[in-house]
């Protein structure tokens, strides 16, 4: 009686051994913590103010630029202020003059001087998104210039007040956490008479 109580015992032990080990566990409470993969999403920052030199300041400025859709690419604007370096224009006219019985030329020296002025600018553009759009764009736009004296470079002929289209082509580098931007570029200015090429520069902060 003795022996069978034992082999009894003994072979329900294995039997209750064998279902645990057949038994699946549960994953979720032993496998560690899948990590998930990272989404590239842009970094949205659709504020930038600006630093620019030339371009449609057409001299040094400050700008202010902005997306309408609240994110870094699309369409938006950029408006600013600058400060044009001084003009000065010379010219030359020659009058004959009689001296006694004789007649001789003299050269008349005519000056234009304009001081330091401000300019105001303003244009609508577009950011497209390079295949890494969270460090590369490129940008094209067109606006006008307002300068309140005559043009240095962009137009002939003196004037109290000259006004300048523009359009513009030009790239944009984000660096230092994405946060500042570098950006270059070229633009075309058109006065009432002439159509001179420009460079278009800038450095400054995205927010």
């Amino acid at each position: 009686m003795h022996i069978r109580t034992v082999t009894t015992v003994a072979l329900l032990f294995c039997s209750i051994s064998l279902s645990a080990q057949n038994t699946p566990r549960d994953s979720s409470l032993h496998s560690r913590p899948r990590k998930e993969q990272p989404v590239y999403l842009p970094k949205k920052w659709p504020h930038v103010v600006y630093g620019t030199l030339f371009g449609p300041a057409c001299g040094i400025g400050v700008n202010y630029d902005t997306r309408f859709n609240g994110k870094r690419t699309g369409w938006g604007m950029r408006v600013g202020a600058s400060i044009v370096p001084r003009y000065e224009e010379t010219w030359y006219s020659h009058k004959r003059v009689p001296a006694g019985r004789t007649i001789r030329d003299s050269t008349i020296t005519h000056g234009f001087s304009v001081p330091d002025r401000p300019t105001l600018f303003g244009g609508i553009n577009y950011v497209f998104a390079l295949p890494d759009p969270d460090r590369n764009c490129l940008e094209v736009g067109g606006g006008m210039t307002y300068m309140f004296g005559d043009s240095l470079w962009f137009e002939e002929g003196a004037s109290d007040r000259t006004t300048l289209g523009w359009l513009s082509i030009g790239g944009r580098r984000h660096f230092i956490n994405k946060h500042f931007i570098f950006r270059i570029g070229a633009m075309l200015m058109f006065s009432s008479n002439q159509v001179t090429p420009n460079m278009d520069t800038g450095f400054g902060y995205c927010f």
